[in-house]
């Protein structure tokens, strides 16, 4: 029988460089884009509300229907959107009383996993605008407690 000393250190001198150490890596760049996917689309969503409140307010007065303004529609989505460091809103459609707003982030990735040292994230969200309730609910507390 011979000895076999030292197979465990040999086993774990070729693993650990070749298997170990990219699957970290990995972990540790998609966790990163994740929280920077996560972090881009709350700020989309925000932009998205905030331009939806942009009723055009002669249009309203005038006795119109309610619109929204679009040049102030897109401002509100830019300054929003604007927190963030490296993001950018790529496009914002609005029809009637919808607003959608589409927005790009590049990131850096820590290790040169995927053979660039950064990606492109994008996001959209849509809202739009409710002008008030059609029929109240049944289901809203009542002004006066009965208790």
């Amino acid at each position: 029988m011979k000895r076999q000393t030292g197979q465990v250190l040999v086993f774990f001198a070729l693993v650990l460089p070749l298997v170990l150490l990219p699957v970290a890596a990995y972990a540790i760049d998609a966790a990163v884009a994740s929280a920077a996917y996560s972090r881009l689309v709350e700020v989309t969503e925000l932009a998205a509300e905030d331009a939806a409140n942009q009723v055009d307010v002669p249009t309203l007065r005038a006795g119109g229907a309610i619109v929204l303004d679009t040049a102030a529609a897109e401002t509100a989505a830019d300054t929003d959107v604007a927190s963030v460091v490296a993001a950018r809103v790529t496009a914002v459609a609005v029809a009637g009383g919808l607003v959608t707003v589409a927005t790009a982030e590049d990131v850096s990735l820590p290790f040169d996993f995927v053979g660039r040292g950064a990606v492109t994230l994008h996001a959209s969200a849509t809202a739009r605008i409710a002008p008030g309730y059609a029929s109240p609910s049944s289901r809203l507390p009542l002004p006066v407690s009965t208790f």
